[in-house]
């Protein structure tokens, strides 16, 4: 067995880095914007949720986590329900598996707060700036995705393809 000791990797050709596959080559976070975004509406909406990432290869993978605080309301004894996505630029990457039943609350009270994270993996095979967000839907009542007096966090990671 062979032991490699170093005290320092440099690049072969300037510019070019040294990635190891599968290892993290850099971190980006955004926070949740300061204003709240309501949603009343069967219809996504951005929830002031998002990040740019730069890509250093085509074959890295992303790798988005993303944490905010919800609120759902609606009358007494009603469904309330909705959902979220993420977005790669324009492009859905990931949807919740039921997108209109992720956020719900049944026949209880008329509103229900909590903390939602998820996290998702990406494969954008491109080294142009990239920008991934947070969206919501609100299938029957009202949803408020609150802003950052309350918290709210985006963090992407890029890991060598």
């Amino acid at each position: 067995m062979s032991i490699l000791k170093v005290d320092t990797i440099n690049e072969k050709t300037s510019g070019n880095g040294v990635l190891i596959p599968g290892h993290v080559i850099q971190v980006v976070s955004g926070d949740i914007a300061s204003s709240d975004a309501s949603i009343t509406s069967a219809s996504w909406a951005d929830i002031n949720l998002s990040a740019a990432i730069t890509p250093s290869s085509t074959s890295s993978k992303i790798i988005v986590s993303a944490s905010f605080n919800v609120r759902l309301f609606g009358t007494s004894n009603a469904v309330i329900r909705g959902g979220v996505r993420g977005l790669r630029d324009s492009t859905v990457v990931w949807n919740s598996s039921s997108f209109d039943e992720t956020l719900q609350i049944r026949d209880s009270g008329t509103e229900w707060n909590d903390t939602v994270s998820f996290r998702f993996i990406d494969t954008p095979s491109t080294t142009s700036s990239t920008t991934y967000k947070i969206q919501g839907y609100a299938k029957a009542g009202s949803i408020r995705f609150y802003g950052n007096t309350r918290g709210g966090q985006i963090i992407l990671e890029e890991i060598a393809g």
